[in-house]
Parts: C-alpha cells; sequence; structure tokens
C-alpha cells in the first residue's frame, strides 16, 4: 500500500480569540474571530491575520487570547499489486 505526496494544506481554519480589559458589571466581553475568506488555504491570508493579532496584542484595551489555524494533510494510498 504505497502512499503518495502528502497534499495539503487544505481546509484551513483560522481563529482568533480576545477578551476586554473593561469590564461589564463583573464580567469582561469575550470575542471569538472566525476568519471568513473564498479560499482559506491561500498563502496571503495567513500575514493578514497576523496583522489583526498583533493589532490585537498592541492595544491595551484587549488581551489576546489564542490565534491558531487549523488543517489537514491528505495522502493517497494505491492498492498493492
Amino acid at each position: 500500500m504505497p502512499l503518495g505526496s502528502p497534499q495539503g494544506p487544505t481546509q484551513s481554519e483560522w481563529r482568533v480569540s480576545a477578551r476586554s480589559v473593561a469590564h461589564v458589571g463583573d464580567y469582561p466581553v469575550d470575542f471569538n474571530i472566525a476568519v471568513l475568506v473564498d479560499n482559506p488555504d491561500d498563502p496571503a491570508v495567513g500575514p493578514i491575520v497576523q496583522k489583526l493579532v498583533d493589532l490585537i496584542d498592541g492595544s491595551e484595551d484587549f488581551d489576546l487570547g489564542v490565534a491558531s489555524r487549523t488543517y489537514a494533510y491528505t495522502e493517497a494510498m494505491t492498492p498493492t499489486a
């Protein structure tokens, strides 16, 4: 069962979370951002998401939570002779 070359990354999902420093009553305001783009695997998406992460991180009004990219790789498998 030979494996082919890995194909990917595919099916990228970009997410960013942040929390406000200011509170509403006793509670901060949480933000969960899903990056929506026609082709999330395009190499140009990463630098744009990085700008958002840097913007949030540089703000005194928000604390950056988690910023992540999850994705998959696929390898085709062929039968043995």
